[in-house]
């Protein structure tokens, strides 16, 4: 297991942080779900350079101006900020105090405090106002309530639209670093890995890699599980009644990429709720809208957070049953590899074949489909890709590529279809020399560890 004092990857929000932290004093806004890693990010660029950490509760306010104010007075040698019983007065006298002197505040799930007290975020305008700018002081907001953050906090109208100096919305970690947190699973094993935890860390870390990935998933999702609950509290802290919404999110579970009103028949669901629904939960980050190229007015949508997924259809798993577990993970994996070869032909293959895409999304006509296609206009050329979770032969590989080249000339519209096409099946093993023009994309070819 990795080392849980060790940050994975990460640079890119580091060195957003430094550009923030070198453009002087301000308000910089760090948010995402739970167990993202934001803690431990900020904890990390926080080393070597003067500040003050409190994790805020849902106590009342008094008690978390409190905590802030000892804080404070530890971690910048603020004397006399505990005598100070609101936040404005607070936040004004720890600027004063430091007399311009570089530091940073980070006041970690902000989102609770404002939960019990909506005055707080009222507080922070007036300071970004009034104090922040050009004082030295940096202060850092973490949130993991998104929908606190858009609706209370950072949202269009909301007190402190556009006052952050960086609004940073922290996501998974890249698919290729599940493998430092594994390092004894072979990449078909990473694959696996990724399909049911995705990238999140905390959950990652958590993994005993000398088990399999279906004891792993029971261990931590199932019944009875460390976990087993866990990635459902996203839902139940988010909105007020969680029913509807885990009902719509567990039928795309089952689904995978499905219409909207599919899912929302099939979990019991007036349709004339089902986009209010799927609004709310795409902008909480846990269902998102699959891109297509063509298909009319057809939508498509899945469960964006594959930990939640994971949970839903772990959900009634019998105790002590290891076959079950391996056919939920092998589920979960069809699917997950799917999005693996999305990302992978979009962002690493395509510029290995020296295509730069304009265009990336599924594509359906009349009734057939294409896992994912990458279009390049300027050069009229397309990458389709077709997803299979599952071990092929020379002959298997031949056919299927055949097939998928044609299904593509029926399904691209005009002028795609026209284009040179280039197919890529990804398989979870095949021969490493495909035969023809095909392209054979397997577990192993994955740039596991590129980190």
């Amino acid at each position: 297991m990795v080392d849980p004092g060790r940050l994975v990857d990460r640079r890119a929000e580091i060195e957003r942080l430094e550009r923030a932290w070198r453009a002087g004093g301000g308000l910089v806004l760090v948010y995402g779900r739970r167990r993202i890693g934001k803690t431990r990010l900020l904890l990390e660029w926080a080393q070597g350079r003067p500040h003050a950490y409190y994790q805020a509760s849902l106590s009342g306010g008094g008690e978390n101006v409190a905590g802030l104010a000892a804080a404070v007075e530890e971690g910048l040698g603020v004397r006399g900020a505990s005598g100070l019983r609101d936040l404005r007065s607070l936040i004004a006298y720890t600027a004063a105090a430091l007399r311009g002197r570089r530091a940073a505040v980070i006041v970690d799930e902000v989102t609770y405090w404002v939960g019990v007290d909506p005055s707080v975020a009222s507080d922070l305008q007036w300071a970004a106002d009034h104090v922040l700018e050009g004082s030295g002081l940096t202060l850092v907001l973490s949130g993991s309530l998104l929908g606190v953050v858009e609706r209370g906090l950072a949202g269009g109208g909301a007190p402190l639209y556009g006052r952050a100096r960086l609004r940073l919305r922290l996501g998974e970690l890249e698919p290729w670093c599940v493998g430092e947190f594994a390092p004894r699973y072979q990449p078909v094993d990473l694959a696996r890995l990724y399909s049911t935890l995705g990238g999140v860390p905390y959950y990652l870390r958590l993994v005993d890699d000398s088990r399999s990935v279906a004891w792993n998933l029971a261990e931590l999702l199932g019944p009875g599980g460390l976990l087993e609950d866990e990635p459902l509290f996203i839902v139940r802290d988010e909105v007020r009644d969680p029913h509807p919404y885990l009902a719509l999110l567990s039928e795309l579970a089952r689904l995978g990429a499905a219409r909207l009103g599919k899912a929302a028949s099939r979990a019991g669901i007036p349709s004339s709720h089902a986009s209010a629904y799927a609004a709310r939960l795409a902008l909480l980050g846990l269902l998102e809208r699959v891109p297509l190229i063509g298909g009319g007015r057809a939508r498509l949508y899945r469960v964006a957070d594959k930990p939640l997924r994971s949970s839903l259809l772990a959900r009634g798993l019998p105790p002590a049953s290891p076959e079950r577990a391996a056919e939920v993970v092998e589920r979960l994996s069809a699917i997950g590899w799917e999005e693996l070869a999305e990302r992978h032909s979009t962002s690493v293959l395509a510029a290995q074949l020296g295509l730069t895409p304009s265009l990336a999304g599924k594509a359906l006509r009349r009734g057939e489909e294409l896992d994912w296609v990458v279009l390049d206009r300027e050069r009229e050329e397309a990458l389709v890709v077709e997803a299979k979770w599952s071990d092929l032969d020379r002959a298997s590989l031949e056919r299927l590529a055949r097939r998928v080249e044609a299904r593509a000339r029926r399904v691209l519209p005009e002028p795609y279809s026209s284009y040179r096409l280039t197919v890529a099946v990804y398989a979870r093993s095949a021969p490493a020399e495909p035969p023809g023009g095909a392209l054979a994309v397997r577990a192993e070819d994955l740039p596991w560890g590129r980190c």
